[in-house]
């Protein structure tokens, strides 16, 4: 199916000039999982998303695309994590994968003061 269906055509007499600033705007290309994905994480921080699917079957690819008044704050919800870490939030693997990363930053930070415990008694300032 390459036509749009009638029902959805806007005649462009129906059109309105005054629009032009008001339209969507292309935040970024994705291959079609991570398009998904970002789909969904945009609704989640309701922002509304429309994708355009290009490339052929094997390569299908998704330009996202938002309003022009919330692009700003779209791209920051994309740009926070990357879509390949993203773990689906209802299953049992999600919730130990958090804890896990809860942890290891946990452990970092840990490591962090000891470094800086250890400098200043090194240094006699302990």
């Amino acid at each position: 199916m390459t036509e749009e269906p009638t029902h959805l055509t806007v005649p462009e007499d129906d059109i309105d000039a005054d629009d032009e600033g008001d339209g969507l705007v292309e935040i970024g290309e994705w291959p079609k999982i991570q398009a998904q994905v970002l789909r969904r994480r945009l609704e989640t921080a309701s922002v509304p998303v429309m994708i355009e699917w290009t490339g052929s079957t094997d390569d299908r690819r998704g330009v996202i695309l938002v309003p022009e008044d919330q692009a700003d704050f779209a791209a920051a919800v994309v740009n926070e994590i990357d879509v390949d870490d993203e773990v689906s939030d209802d299953s049992p693997h999600a919730y130990v994968s958090r804890i896990e990363e809860h942890l290891s930053a946990a452990a970092g930070l840990l490591d962090e003061l000891r470094t800086r415990l250890d400098d200043l008694e090194h240094d006699g300032k302990l």
